[in-house]
């Protein structure tokens, strides 16, 4: 089996090209017969699931772009793009964060309007 060194994909020993990303697989004399290894590096963070609740509970527009970088955690990081991974990670990450707050202050927002409103009906009602 040979492997691209590009996205790391594992093809057929007479491939010319890798069947996963199209990268000419015998452009050099020496193909990669053995798995790149990105044991040396961690993958990081997707925040997925982070990204799902967000867009639920608190904020969907902020949380769709959330998901979408944290789909792309894991893509970049198999075919060996470590900094294009950690790059959707911290965007994940941010996007998540922007999402909460946001839902944080509609939802304070809407618990002091809801009080206010209660209070000036509760003391319009004792003034009559």
């Amino acid at each position: 089996m040979i492997y691209c060194s590009k996205c790391g994909e594992g093809n057929r020993e007479d491939a010319r090209y890798c069947l996963h990303c199209g990268n000419p697989l015998h452009g050099t004399n020496n193909p990669v017969t053995t798995p790149p290894s990105n044991s040396n590096r961690f993958m990081p963070e997707t925040y997925l699931w982070q990204s799902i609740v967000v867009t639920i509970l608190c904020c969907l527009p902020l949380g769709i772009p959330a998901i979408v970088y944290a789909t792309q955690v894991e893509k970049y990081f198999m075919r060996g793009e470590i900094d294009a991974a950690q790059r959707s990670s911290r965007m994940a990450k941010n996007f998540c964060i922007w999402a909460l707050a946001v839902g944080l202050l509609f939802l304070v927002s809407y618990i002091l309007i809801y009080v206010i409103a209660l209070g000036g009906a509760f003391g319009a009602f004792l003034l009559n």
